[in-house]
Parts: C-alpha cells; sequence; structure tokens
C-alpha cells in the first residue's frame, strides 16, 4: 500500500475520532478539551504528510505551528474581532477560549505524530517495498 494513501487512512481516522468528540460520542470534558486537541495535530501531521512532499520534521513543525497560531488567535479573540457569531461553523473552528493547557496538548500531538511516523509507518512501510536490486 502506497505510503501516502496509510497517511490518508489515519487522517480519515482521525477526522471520524475528531466528529465523535465534538458531537459527544466519545469521552467527556477532558476528552473534548485535551485530548481532542492532541489529536487535532496528528491529523494536520498526517494530512500534511499525505498532501504534500515534506520530511516527518518539517510536517511537524508546520502541524505545531499551525496550531499554535490558532491558540495565539483565541487568546487575542480573532472570532470575537472578525464578528463571527458564537456556535457558527467558523467560530467554532477557530475558538475563542486560550488555554496554555492546549499549547502543551498541541505539543505532545506533534511529538506522538512523529514518533508513530518515524518508528513505525514509515519503517513497516520501507520493510514492505520491493526490493530494488535485480536477482
Amino acid at each position: 500500500m502506497p505510503v501516502r494513501v496509510v497517511y490518508a487512512s489515519a487522517v480519515l481516522l482521525l477526522l471520524l475520532i475528531e466528529i465523535a468528540i465534538a458531537i459527544g460520542a466519545i469521552g467527556g470534558t477532558f476528552i473534548r478539551e485535551s485530548v481532542g486537541d492532541l489529536l487535532v495535530i496528528m491529523l494536520i501531521y498526517f494530512f500534511v504528510r499525505a498532501a504534500f512532499n515534506l520530511a516527518t520534521g518539517p510536517a511537524a513543525a508546520l502541524a505545531l505551528a499551525t496550531g499554535v497560531m490558532a491558540e495565539l488567535l483565541q487568546y487575542v479573540h480573532v472570532a470575537e474581532l472578525l464578528g463571527l457569531k458564537q456556535g457558527s461553523l467558523l467560530y467554532i473552528l477557530i475558538g475563542n477560549t486560550y488555554s496554555s493547557l492546549d499549547l502543551l496538548m498541541y505539543l505532545l500531538g506533534g511529538l506522538l505524530a512523529f514518533v508513530i511516523d518515524q518508528y513505525g509507518i514509515l519503517p513497516r512501510m520501507s520493510r514492505q517495498a520491493p526490493s530494488q536490486n535485480p536477482g
């Protein structure tokens, strides 16, 4: 199976989990407010790996930077500054509540995605690749 398909499958799985968390089908407050943040950075990481030809380090940095930027925008209440209606999809996606714990969960999510990729997916995929040597 091509490695990009593996990454895209991870994105789909994480997206389904995030939706289940958002609608309350999985977990409670801790899961929604902490584990969800960890998983969203993993989702971004695997999306970047599926869509672009970036190595693990830059992909992890980009995913983490995305989370940090979102948190900084929440810190300045950008959703309110833009006049977004509370409860609208864009308001929910941007968020409006800063939390330093979120930054920690983003870091953990980036590290976890990197480790899973570096020591799980890529080594396994390279072992399954057909040999380039004839004979």
